[in-house]
Parts: structure tokens; sequence; C-alpha cells
């Protein structure tokens, strides 16, 4: 088919992403440092490799729909994996119908360009596209997780997985390591085939495993635990190969990124941050066994929903809302966070949140509204959790892995890239910059490369 792309400086004409969700920086320099991954440490010797921070909230669909759109969540509408109508307190799992800016498939898509996109999280349910779609891990299976449909019976006769089961790790470890070495297969499998079924302008590939694999094993591996060491190892040899394979399938022209959306580290304690303003006189509840939203009582000033994210119970915006606009809503906001920077561990003494930030100061653009009116930053190791049953504040996890804002990674197969600041919302401009394609106004992402 002809290929549209203008010849440029860089002589990229097409664009290939490989996503290995939470993938730390330091993780790769680790792993090539002890010859874990030969074929990456190849590359990085004729391309670019680099640390950058993510977004918050950091979990993956938030950062991954800045990744895609180059924007903050602020104008993508992605602030977590749960969200709330706050007239109502009904909950959901923010989804592609959610998302209010337009990802790079969107946009190749409109210029006519050929796109491929597998496994990156905010995609279900899929959007038409001119090419193929394959959601992310929050679509529930097979079945509507395509575009086209026909896809999804190709990918089940060659036992693609969206996802593992991850609560299976928390009982079975041996099993939980088989899945998730089937799973990585099953989706390199089904990468290669549809890169090789034609040459496409913009592929992406997203590998939610690396992800899953750290929040059960990093912990281990930093305690030098010799038995998952070895697996955690053998698992990104594995990777790496995928890796060397892709890269030698790939056309001269093509722009090749590997690029993660967070870094990882171990955890220490999750923090149950609703119990922390029930013992505050912030939140009360009107259910003895509270679970939803709307078992909050008319009392409560102030609510938590993961990981951080803090919402003033305001009338007239909340079901039952209590706290006035203005005046009483600055002072509630003052009252949590400077409340929030005195938490600490019993065991030492250590802060629990590195910073808080009003919603002004963490979020820009038209969706400012739906963003929370607070948002705590955790001090590193420590899991922010929302849920409204718990009766303490720390306490140990089933996992022993959690994210990072920083130290997600960017990989260009191209010299010279080195930016100390940048940002996930950077990947998607400085791809577009790369590819000498215009950016559309709206981007909060900078290019920090490729200005040749």
């Amino acid at each position: 088919m002809p290929n549209f792309f203008r010849q440029n400086k860089a002589g990229f004409r097409r664009a290939v992403v490989l996503g290995l969700d939470g993938m730390p920086h330091s993780l790769l320099q680790r792993l090539i440092a002890e010859g874990v991954m030969p074929n990456f440490q190849g590359l990085i010797a004729k391309g670019s490799a680099m640390s950058m921070t993510s977004v918050v909230p950091t979990v993956s669909s938030t950062a991954w729909a800045s990744i895609a759109t180059g924007c903050n969540p602020g104008k993508h509408g992605i602030f977590g994996f749960i969200d709330r109508v706050p007239q109502t307190h009904e909950m959901f799992i923010p989804s592609s119908r959610t998302l209010k800016a337009e990802t790079w498939v969107d946009l190749f898509s409109g210029m006519g360009r050929r796109v491929f996109s597998m496994g990156v999280p905010t995609t279900f349910p899929p959007r038409p596209v001119n090419g193929v779609l394959i959601s992310g891990f929050l679509a529930p299976n097979l079945n509507g997780a395509t575009y086209p449909a026909s896809v999804a019976s190709e990918l089940a006769s060659m036992g693609y997985l969206i996802d593992i089961d991850a609560w299976q790790a928390r009982e079975n470890r041996e099993k939980f390591l088989d899945e998730i070495f089937y799973a990585l297969d099953r989706r390199a499998e089904a990468m290669f085939k549809y890169y090789a079924r034609e040459a496409w302008d913009l592929f992406i590939a997203h590998f939610m495993d690396t992800d899953r694999l750290h929040h059960f094993l990093w912990g281990d591996v930093e305690r030098g635990d010799e038995q998952y060491t070895a697996w955690f190892n053998k698992f990104y040899a594995r990777v790496d190969e995928i890796i060397g394979e892709l890269s030698s399938r790939l056309y001269s022209d093509t722009l090749f990124m590997i690029v993660s959306d967070h870094g990882f580290c171990t955890l220490q304690r999750e923090v149950h941050l609703n119990f922390w303003l029930q013992q505050a006189g912030l939140l009360s509840f009107a259910s003895p066994e509270p679970k939803q939203l709307r078992h909050l009582s008319p009392q409560t000033r102030c609510y938590s929903l993961l990981p951080g994210r803090f919402y003033v119970n305001v009338k007239g915006r909340e079901r039952e809302g209590r706290v006035q606009a203005g005046a009483e809503y600055e002072q509630v906001r003052r009252d949590v966070a400077a409340g929030l920077m005195e938490i600490r561990d019993p065991d030492g003494g250590a802060q629990v949140i590195a910073r808080v930030l009003m919603r002004e100061e963490a979020f820009r653009g038209d969706d400012l509204d739906a963003a929370p009116d607070l948002i705590a930053v955790p001090a590193r190791g420590y899991d922010l959790k929302g849920g409204f049953d718990k009766r303490v504040l720390l306490e140990p996890s089933p996992v022993n892995g959690t994210h990072t804002f920083d130290d997600a990674l960017w990989f260009v197969n191209a010299p010279g890239l080195a930016c100390e600041d940048a940002t996930v919302m950077d990947v998607l401009p400085t791809m577009m910059n790369l590819l000498e394609l215009a950016c559309p106004d709206g981007m909060d992402g900078r290019i920090v490369w490729g200005t040749l």
C-alpha cells in the first residue's frame, strides 16, 4: 500500500511503539549490566534511553491516556481506575467513552494512516479506527474488545489473554508465574502476526505483564530472593528476545520507541485514607458496613478515592453535599492537606505522604471540574487506598511492589535523546515531530528531541 509520510531529515516515515507497563529506566540499566537484556543493550548503543516522570495519580489508565494524547488528566478526563458521578455517587470505570482528548490512534486514523493498537489501557470499548484495535486490560473479555470484531476470533484461536488473573498470585505464585509467561508469549505471537500483515504507519503493542510481575515479585527481588530473582530475570530475558526479534523486523525508515508509564519500588504498607478521614472527623457513614459512596452520611465533609484523590462534599455539587463553596471549601482543603503531611509510619516514623497538590496545581484544562479537589502523592513505598470498610490506617499488603512517579522509561532508536525533566506527556509530540507531522493544538507535552 502507498505510504503517505513525508520523508524527513531523520528518515522516519512510520512509527512502532512498544509499551512495557511499569518498567523503570533504572531496572533496564541493572538488567543490562547483569547481561539479562543484550538486545536492548545493542539498541541503546545506537539510540537513546532516559528516564521520565509520570502523571498524578500514577496509575496505568491515567498515565497511558497521557502518553496517547500528550495531555494531562484535566484535558483527557481519566483520573483513575474508578470514578464517581457527584450528584448520585454512583461509581463507574472510566473507559474510552470517558476519554475526551484525541489519541495517537485517532490522529493517525484521521490523517488516513493505517494503525494497529494492542493492549493499551483505556481503549475499551474499541473505537473504529483505520486499521486494528485490540482493547486493553479493563475489557471484560475478547468479545466486543476488538475493532474490527472479527479480530476477536483470531486472537481466541491463538489463546490470547487480555490480562492474567493477578489475584491468583496471592494464593499460588507458581501458577501465577506460569500464566504470566504464557500471556507474554501469546501477546508476542499476536504482535508479530499483525505486524507482518501490512506496512503499518503507526503500530503500538502494549504489554501489561511487566507491571503484573512487578507487583508480586519486586520486593522479593530487591531482598535478594534467589528463586524469584531467577524467575524475574528469566521473564526479562524473554522480553529481551521479543525486543530483539521485533527490532530485526523493522523497516529501515521506522521510528522505534519503547516506553513505560511509571516506575516501581518495593511496597512498604498500604494506607487507608478513608479511615484517616474518619479518625479526623471529616467522614462518616450511614451504613454499619460501608462499601459504596452511597453509604456516606450527610455529615461527611471529605472522602477519598484511590489512589490519593480527595473530594470535598460540596453543597450543590455532591449528593447530600454539606460544605459551602468558597471559604469553607478552602478551609477543608487546607485542613486535609495539613493533616495528610503529618501522617507517619509508626514503624520507624517515616513520612507517608510526600506532597499534597490542590486540583489547580495538579491539573489544567476543560475537565477540571471532574478532577479531585486535592491529591496526595505517596512517599516511596506507600500505596494509597480508597476503600470504605477498613478499620486501620496502615497495614501490610499481599503484593510487594508499587508504582513510583519517577523512573519511567523512554527509548528512541536515534542518538541524542536527553532531557532532565521529560514527562510521559512528551512522548506523542516528540514522536509527531520526528515524523515531521504537525501536533494538534492543546497538547501539554513538549517536543524534547527531534528538531533536526
